[in-house]
């Protein structure tokens, strides 16, 4: 009898098993791929696992290591600062999701987008960043209620209002803090959401802190606070409460030592 290919089903069976051996090892030499080490190398292997994957398009194994590979290669070239090549990586992995369609690789590529947009957090702008935010939308969409998902696009909304609002980009600190503010009202169960959302909340008021300004300062810190007493037992919410009410202290106590100072 014979297999699909043509081959007898035994050699098939021989041939996707030292496929999925040879898949391993690729991933093995790419994931743990040194600073020492030339990216020459990377590209060889890079190249024979591309051609693995499209030999055998129905294997499962070498298809998700192919893409748990590029994920780890999307991370390492971040380190490396290598930004192009990073980017080229993840339109990779990109392509590979919207031949699988599998959700497994939907997360690795979720992964990758987060990692990009952390990487990219001091020299990315506002239009490559919603552009990234939005290919996460899309996934979330496509698996509503694939938690890992949500938590990198609420992370990735963190990650971004952490790089512009701390550069006083406020038109765009308000549109990423609304449009996460929608997000973590829509999932007000899910508390690693909620969590990534207070830190956004904590970034926020590290910022109007450092601005002295004080009514919009209070209304955060208030939100932050109402947020933490859905959940008055969670230790996470409960640190950043209390470094938020280190910052508004400071800030408060530099305001009032002004006032003094001026009425001597």
């Amino acid at each position: 009898m014979k297999g699909p290919s043509g081959l007898p089903d035994k050699s098939l069976r021989d041939a996707n098993s030292l496929a999925e051996i040879r898949a391993q090892e690729l991933s093995d030499l790419i994931t743990h791929f040194t600073f020492q080490q030339s990216l020459n190398d990377f590209s060889i292997w890079l190249k024979e696992f591309q051609l693995l994957k499209d030999d055998f398009p129905e294997n499962k194994d070498v298809q998700f290591l192919y893409a748990k590979t590029l994920k780890n290669a999307v991370k390492m070239f971040g380190e490396r600062l290598l930004f192009a090549d990073m980017l080229f990586l993840l339109d990779e992995l990109e392509l590979h999701y919207q031949k699988t369609r599998s959700e497994e690789v939907a997360e690795f590529l979720a992964e990758a987008i987060t990692q990009t947009i952390f990487y990219l957090r001091g020299s990315w702008d506002v239009e490559g960043t919603s552009k990234l935010l939005n290919r996460l939308r899309n996934l979330v969409k496509a698996y509503p209620l694939n938690e890992t998902l949500l938590i990198f696009f609420a992370k990735s909304y963190n990650n971004a209002i952490n790089r512009f609002c701390s550069d006083r980009h406020n038109f765009i600190c308000d549109r990423f803090l609304f449009e996460l503010r929608m997000f973590a009202n829509k999932h007000q169960d899910n508390l690693k959401v909620q969590i990534e959302f207070a830190n956004s909340l904590l970034s926020i008021i590290g910022t109007l802190a450092r601005e002295k300004r004080f009514p919009d300062l209070y209304q955060v810190l208030d939100e932050l606070k109402r947020l933490a007493n859905r959940y008055p037992k969670n230790e996470k919410l409960a640190l950043i409460v209390s470094r938020a009410n280190i910052l508004t202290s400071l800030a408060t106590s530099y305001k009032e030592e002004r006032k003094k100072r001026k009425n001597i």
